[in-house]
């Protein structure tokens, strides 16, 4: 994984808590930053019998050659704990000493890909950090023996020597009386992963052996850029980056989106999170608090009920997956989430209304100054429907899913190319309506995605650089369902805002330093309020509160 463009081969060494010219007097001086520590609920853990399964116990992600390794297996539940489950919960705990990048990790279980995230870059003392994830939406996949495999990609050498060591296991928390098993799908395919490129935006992903009694659809999507598009929302138009060669901006803009098409029919749009990694832009911004998102890059869904009547006619369907204004190579990975007819083998249906259009409407205004700065603003914004209807052994039911989207991009860039100040907001909404034999419901997903950032880069080369920025990124996400007797609503704010700087001559880290805050309030995983508010100075956290139960 390569940082933004302006951050070269880089990782952090040393934390100088003092200035530039103090650190320049004991250059040899290294202070190491503390664990990780996010602001996000942890995932909670019900009072009922339980059982554990191990994945990996300190398993390496290198072998002694040096290459990279995976660990793999076969799972199941042990016989204490064989279902149905209230939660089923993946503990991931990671330990790594010495210089290395940030690298991405996955798990998959069978052929679906059940977690994907990155890593924490090390100091030379060495960091552990730890995350849990909610993997009950998966539940079905373990009603029989699977295999399984997953770990982190790591690369070493004479430089970069760190290898993360990890600890995985699986918990499956029983259901009781007070503690019911979720309504979960009851079938999940995994479609698999491939990589779009500049010269191929589109991927294609195969959904075969589909049960033909299918109700609802969930299309899940894991996305990750690369390269000049692992920091996206800071690339700028072409003929900006053509104004400034010499620093290397990277083009093509800065709006992307993932769309999907089923057997060529546009079936939806994904508004991409701005996951940044714990290298990303300079990389003691991250210590010890990442960006948000950072060790789970949570999947995104489209609801394909719409398509549900081409889906069980009992063929093999394409999924379509592509990049809009793609600038690098993106991962993409794809699961469907089925819900079935408990009542009939075979279900129908038709597909009714289609107004996904192919990119969304964006528009480019660049301003040369005087002074030789450049502020360039892209804009674009999407509305689009799909609807159909299902016939099940309770009746008919219509399913309509919209989305509104609105995006907008301001970005200065000064000092010849070697400064930006960007500011992007990222808002809109996709309701999902049903109607059907038993009345109708509606849920709506709200998200705004609103991110600055003011950097300044000089680089010579790996040996020789001075970096510095302030980043403030929020991931706010509001969902509602109203339907026959249901009425539910959870809301988060997850905000972090991060100052770094990095800077090294002849090969010796001379400055290094930041300080953070994140804050999150919202609902936890139960529904109850939960709010944690971190602050961090030199790596190390100053301020660590916590408040349940009330706004």
């Amino acid at each position: 994984m390569r940082r933004f463009r302006f951050v070269i081969a880089l990782t952090c060494a040393a934390w100088l808590t003092t200035g530039v010219a103090a650190a320049a007097a004991a250059p040899t001086v290294e202070i190491n930053s503390q664990n990780p520590v996010t602001a996000a609920p942890p995932v909670s853990r019900p009072h009922t019998r339980s059982c554990t399964v191990d994945l990996a116990t300190n398993f390496p992600s290198n072998d002694a050659t040096g290459a990279a390794q995976s660990f793999s297996g076969t799972i199941a539940p042990p016989a204490g704990c064989a279902g149905p489950w209230t939660k089923v919960v993946l503990d991931w705990t990671t330990s790594v000493q010495g210089r290395q990048f940030d690298r991405s990790g996955s798990l998959d279980i069978g052929a679906t890909q059940v977690w994907f995230g990155t890593t924490y870059e090390p100091d030379p003392a060495g960091i552990t950090y730890h995350f849990a994830k909610d993997i009950t939406e998966y539940a079905s996949l373990f009603h029989q023996r699977r295999t399984f495999t997953g770990g982190i990609v790591n690369f070493t050498n004479d430089t970069d020597t760190g290898i993360y060591t990890q600890t995985v296991s699986v918990t499956f928390y029983q259901a009781d009386h007070a503690n019911p098993a979720p309504t979960e799908p009851d079938v999940v395919v995994g479609l698999g992963e491939q990589d779009a490129s500049p010269g191929t935006p589109t991927v294609h992903l195969t959904a075969a052996g589909l049960p033909r009694n299918i109700t609802r659809a969930l299309l899940e999507v894991s996305i990750k850029g690369n390269g000049c598009d692992e920091q996206w929302f800071t690339d700028v138009p072409d003929s900006v980056s053509a104004l400034y060669p010499s620093a290397g901006l990277c083009g093509h803009g800065p709006y992307r989106e993932v769309s999907a098409a089923i057997d060529g029919a546009p079936a939806g749009v994904i508004q991409y999170f701005p996951f940044i990694f714990t290298g990303g832009i300079v990389p003691t911004l991250w210590r010890p608090i990442p960006a948000v998102g950072t060790f789970d890059m949570t999947p995104d869904l489209i609801d394909v009920t719409p398509f549900v009547g081409r889906l069980v006619d009992g063929q093999s369907h394409d999924v379509a997956l592509s990049v809009a204004n793609i600038g690098d190579v993106w991962n993409l990975d794809a699961n469907l989430l089925l819900f079935t007819d408990h009542g009939a083998a075979t279900t129908s249906g038709a597909l009714t209304q289609d107004t996904v259009g192919a990119t969304a409407p964006q528009h480019t205004t660049v301003d040369q100054h005087s002074d030789g700065d450049t502020t360039a603003t892209v804009t674009a914004s999407r509305d689009w429907t799909t609807s159909g209807s299902v016939n099940t052994s309770a009746g008919r039911i219509v399913t309509t899913v919209s989305q509104h989207a609105a995006y907008r991009n301001t970005d200065l860039v000064t000092n010849g190319g070697f400064a930006q100040q960007l500011a992007q907001t990222d808002s809109g909404h996709n309701t999902v309506r049903s109607a059907g034999p038993r009345g109708v419901t509606v849920s709506t997903h709200g998200w705004s995605y609103p991110i600055a950032v003011n950097a300044t880069f000089q680089i010579t080369d790996d040996n020789d650089f001075d970096l510095t920025a302030t980043v403030d990124m929020t991931r706010d996400l509001a969902d509602t369902t109203v339907g026959p007797r249901v009425h539910t609503a959870t809301s988060s704010h997850d905000e972090v805002s991060s100052f770094g700087l990095d800077q090294r001559v002849d090969g010796t880290t001379v400055a290094a330093d930041g300080h953070s805050t994140e804050d999150f309030a919202g609902n936890d995983d139960t529904g109850a309020f939960f709010r944690h508010f971190l602050a961090s100075a030199h790596g190390f956290i100053t301020v660590d509160r916590v408040r349940r139960g009330r706004t």
